[in-house]
């Protein structure tokens, strides 16, 4: 019983190497994946086709990202038309008598009539307005719709020619060119001694010029007063004054003569004055209220005029009128 036992397991044992083949392989156990079939219907791409479509695609692509740069370069440049906004100077209460000589003056300074509204307009327009002498405390404010200026504006009181040139005198003896002005009446000054004009915009510290331009503002002060009254004179004294003579100012020339006389636009009537504003008193003159009171009388008794009248009017002597044909 033994015996055959061992005989049944020798027969069916294989031996340590019983797993491999007798040629030594080793057996494959795990079955190879069937390969599948392309279907017969299936286009093949070849290399030329390929190439043709590469080709094409680039320049779809291209002509996809030209007309985008297009429509980008079209949107840059309208964007900042339609961001920045411009309008034109408006002047705050300007005087009556500024002219449009003037405001062309102001424009040529700013170089533009037209300027962006934002805030670095206000700076740049009230820098450049500095240089104009006859502007004072300048006032720049930019507004959704203008560009805003609020000035004092120097009224010319008298006029004096040098070097070829004309200048305006203000209330203040600040000096500038002089521009076309037909709603006021400027008086030129004659006679006085300095030849060369000091920079505009400065102080004419000349004491015969400003003697005439006290006289000049005083008459204008009486004119808008009498424009004023209950009967109101047709125009005003000052528009037939053509100059105010300062050659015997303080009596440097005679102190027999007027100091101060004043040339009427006839070339003939002259108004003898007498001395600077404030110094009637010192000369036993008739004082200032008693010399103009006087001056409008006689111009409103004679129809509103100064012209033809008289060869000279002397306002000197108190309470006197002594017009001399």
């Amino acid at each position: 019983m033994t015996k055959r036992k061992k005989t049944k397991k020798a027969k069916n044992s294989k031996g340590w190497f019983g797993f491999l083949k007798r040629d030594g392989k080793k057996k494959s156990t795990v079955k190879p994946t069937p390969r599948k079939r392309r279907k017969k219907d299936a286009p093949r791409i070849g290399p030329s086709l390929r190439i043709t479509l590469t080709i094409a695609g680039f320049a779809l692509l291209a002509a996809s990202l030209t007309a985008g740069f297009m429509v980008m370069e079209r949107y840059v440049k309208t964007l900042p038309q339609a961001e920045s906004r411009t309008g034109p100077l408006k002047l705050i209460d300007p005087p009556f008598w500024l002219g449009q000589a003037w405001v062309d003056h102001l424009i040529q300074t700013l170089g533009d009539s037209r300027f962006s509204l934002d805030e670095t307009t206000a700076g740049a327009v009230s820098e450049k307005l500095q240089q104009i002498a006859w502007l004072a405390d300048v006032h720049v404010r930019v507004t959704p719709e203008h560009v805003e200026i609020t000035a004092s504006y120097r009224r010319p009181l008298v006029s004096a020619a040098m070097g070829g040139r004309r200048y305006y005198v203000d209330d203040k003896m600040i000096i500038f060119h002089a521009l076309p002005v037909t709603k006021i009446a400027v008086p030129e000054v004659v006679g006085f001694t300095q030849r060369s004009a000091p920079s505009p915009g400065t102080v004419w510290l000349a004491e015969d010029v400003r003697a005439a331009m006290e006289l000049a503002r005083a008459l204008a002060s009486m004119d808008q007063l009498m424009a004023a009254a209950e009967d109101p004179i047709t125009k005003p004294l000052l528009d037939e004054i053509a100059s105010i003579d300062v050659s015997n100012f303080s009596g440097r020339q005679s102190t027999a003569q007027p100091h101060l006389v004043l040339n009427v636009k006839d070339d003939t009537t002259k108004i003898h004055w007498g001395a600077a504003w404030g110094q009637a008193a010192r000369l036993m003159e008739a004082d200032e209220k008693e010399k103009v009171a006087t001056l409008y009388q006689f111009y409103v008794e004679n129809g509103h005029t100064l012209k033809g009248i008289a060869k000279f009017i002397d306002l000197t002597q108190p309470q006197s009128l002594v017009p001399r044909l």
